[in-house]
C-alpha cells in the first residue's frame, strides 16, 4: 500500500484526496499499528478497544484508498476536550494530512459546543508543536513526568 501511493504522490499521476470520517470498529487494528509506528509508549490493543467502546463516535480517521492513514481521539467532558490520541503514518506526514484532520476534529468539537481543546505533544516533537501552535493551540505547562518518568510532555490549550 505505501509503496503504490509513493510512487502516485512521486509521479503525480494524481493528488490522492483523503476522506475524514467517523471511525469504525473495523478500523482499529489499522489505528494500532499506527500508534505502535508513531509512538514509544503506545497501550495495548485492548485498552485501544476499550476506548473504541466507549468513544467510537468520537474518533476520526483519515482514510486513503480505503487505508487508515491518520487518527484522532477527542475526549470530551464539561466543555473541554482532550485531543487524546492523533496520528499520521510517518510516510504521508508533511502534505497536509495531519492539519485537515485537526481541522476536522477541531470542528467536530465546535459543532458540540465544546468552549477548550487541549492536548499533550512531546517536547522533541517540534513538527507536531509547530502544527498545533498554526492552528491556534498555545502553550500551557510542560508536565516533567505526565506518561511517568522519563516521559514529559508539553500541555497546549485553543479556545474555540
Amino acid at each position: 500500500m505505501a509503496n503504490v501511493l509513493e510512487k502516485e504522490l512521486m509521479n503525480n499521476t494524481r493528488v490522492p484526496e483523503p476522506v475524514y470520517r467517523t471511525a469504525c470498529l473495523a478500523d482499529l487494528d489499522q489505528i494500532m499499528a499506527i500508534e505502535k509506528a508513531v509512538f514509544p509508549e503506545a497501550p495495548q490493543y485492548y485498552m485501544l478497544r476499550q476506548l473504541f467502546d466507549l468513544h467510537g463516535s468520537d474518533w476520526l480517521v483519515a482514510e486513503l484508498d480505503d487505508v487508515v492513514i491518520g487518527y484522532a481521539l477527542i475526549l470530551s467532558k464539561d466543555r473541554r476536550a482532550l485531543l487524546s490520541t492523533f496520528a499520521v503514518v510517518e510516510h504521508l506526514q508533511r502534505r497536509g494530512y495531519g492539519r485537515e484532520l485537526l481541522a476536522c476534529a477541531m470542528e467536530r468539537c465546535r459543532e458540540t459546543e465544546v468552549s477548550t481543546m487541549w492536548l499533550t505533544v512531546r517536547p522533541a516533537n517540534l513538527r507536531a508543536a509547530r502544527m498545533f501552535k498554526e492552528a491556534g493551540f498555545v502553550p500551557d505547562r510542560y508536565v516533567d513526568d505526565y506518561f511517568g518518568p522519563g516521559a514529559a510532555r508539553d500541555v497546549m490549550e485553543c479556545t474555540l
